[in-house]
């Protein structure tokens, strides 16, 4: 894995959580962002969890006229991707169970990210 001076030998992890929220909460939702309550399950969970939550983002524009598209992501650095093992505890249950007035229930979309310069690359065409 390519190395280069300056760069942490840990690559850091992000689980992406992509959701949207059901019509009229959008309000509600931000002023709920900023609120004891979540700030205080957020705090439990990244304590229960070791993971932290970077921020939770809104599009400003749609990506696509697609039915799948979303509007929030949440992003969450992981120490690693053991740290995974222990979203299912009551911390992360509690928080879902406060943010679910505002989330649509419909599936949601979730994927991990790690920086390009970390990724090891496991096929490359011969040239």
């Amino acid at each position: 894995m390519h190395n280069p001076a300056g760069i942490s030998k840990m690559p850091k992890l992000f689980w992406v959580i992509a959701y949207n929220l059901k019509e009229g909460k959008a309000e509600g939702f931000q002023k709920f962002l900023a609120s004891p309550a979540f700030k205080k399950a957020i705090a439990d969970a990244e304590k229960a969890t070791g993971m932290k939550l970077v921020e939770v983002y809104s599009s400003v524009l749609p990506n696509s006229a697609e039915a799948n598209d979303y509007d929030y992501y949440e992003f969450w650095e992981l120490p690693n991707r053991g740290a995974l093992d222990k979203v299912r505890g009551p911390e992360m249950a509690k928080l879902m169970e406060i943010a679910y007035p505002f989330v649509e229930p419909r599936p949601t979309k979730s994927f991990f990210l790690r920086r390009a310069i970390d990724t090891t690359i496991i096929w490359e065409p011969k040239k």
